[in-house]
């Protein structure tokens, strides 16, 4: 599916040199500046730069904190770390080829363009998804602990939390290559899976939340009786627990909700009426959204979670010493 070229004031007749391809998915819509000042692109370039230190350096120590923690050996610490990996990658990889493709556009120069986006373009398909689906799986994760309760260490293990991790790093990086031969298929499929991933974690945490009040209920009946008291009290401290964990990645989920909606929007927009300045631009501003979604992903981390907060203390300590 081709996209079709509109001008600023929506006419579909758009003059063919901005339909010219410069280099292969790219077309001068996606390297002209328009009409919009440079300083936009600028600062694009700067936020990029500054959150790919700020990516890159917490989750390499949050990566360090989870593998030093034997008590964060979990299923959860495990979805955790490949969590922290796949917004390490993008902290690494990702903002830096973001930063030259825009920067590209700046000073004109096509053959930085055309690199740097084509890198841009597999990468950021590969490892967003994996964040989306991380991000998934470990809302999925948080539903089942209190579904399964004292099934849940039985039926999920940590091996089971790494095939699932691998599962979703092949998916990932075979869908991020894909970009090289379909790449409008990509965005389509993209929207499908944003949309499905989101309303996956929102299910999961709606009923996250009636099973704590389904089991505050019992307990409150229960605590009225006095035999099966200490047994009771010891049932409120394990969903406490297991509801605490799913508070915190209740918020890694907003935050990623927050950052992909945008980006989601503008796609949709132009998939359905087509490629302008303004599009281009607000594509490139909403991606760059998604991308600092992994430097707040830490941060989230160590306000929500006591034990990621120690074990990043304990870190640091011994990196400084």
């Amino acid at each position: 599916m081709e996209l079709q070229l509109v001008n600023e004031t929506g006419d579909k007749t758009a003059p063919s040199r901005l339909e010219e391809e410069i280099c292969f998915h790219f077309t001068k819509a996606h390297f002209d500046l328009g009409q919009f000042a440079p300083g936009w692109y600028i600062f694009n370039c700067v936020v990029n730069a500054v959150f790919s230190i700020i990516a890159a350096a917490s989750n390499l120590v949050i990566l360090m904190a989870i593998r030093r923690t034997p008590s964060l050996q979990t299923p959860s610490g495990a979805l955790l770390f490949g969590l922290a990996l796949s917004d390490l990658g993008v902290g690494f990889i990702v903002h830096p080829l973001f930063f030259c493709q825009i920067l590209a556009k700046v000073i004109r120069n096509t053959p930085l363009f055309c690199g740097a986006g084509i890198a841009v373009e597999i990468a950021a398909n590969a490892l967003c998804i994996v964040s989306l689906l991380t991000v998934t799986a470990v809302s999925m994760d948080r539903y089942l602990a209190l579904r399964l309760h004292l099934r849940y260490g039985e039926l999920i293990t940590v091996k089971r939390a790494v095939l699932v991790l691998v599962g979703i790093w092949l998916f990932s990086s075979t869908f991020g290559s894909l970009w090289l031969w379909q790449h409008e298929l990509v965005k389509i499929v993209a929207i499908i899976i944003i949309t499905i991933s989101l309303s996956i974690a929102t299910f999961s945490y709606i009923n996250i939340y009636r099973i704590v009040l389904h089991h505050r209920s019992i307990i409150h009946v229960q605590r009225t009786q006095i035999q099966g008291f200490d047994k009771n009290e010891e049932e409120e401290l394990n969903v406490q627990s297991i509801k605490k964990q799913a508070v915190s990645s209740f918020w890694v989920y907003c935050i990623l909700a927050v950052c992909f909606t945008p980006y989601l929007c503008t796609v949709a927009v132009i998939e359905a009426q087509g490629v302008t300045f303004a599009a281009r631009l607000s594509y490139e501003l909403t991606a760059t959204l998604i991308f600092v979604n992994s430097s707040l992903n830490p941060l989230i981390y160590c306000w929500r979670l006591r034990e990621i907060n120690n074990a990043v203390r304990q870190t640091l300590r011994s990196l400084l010493s």
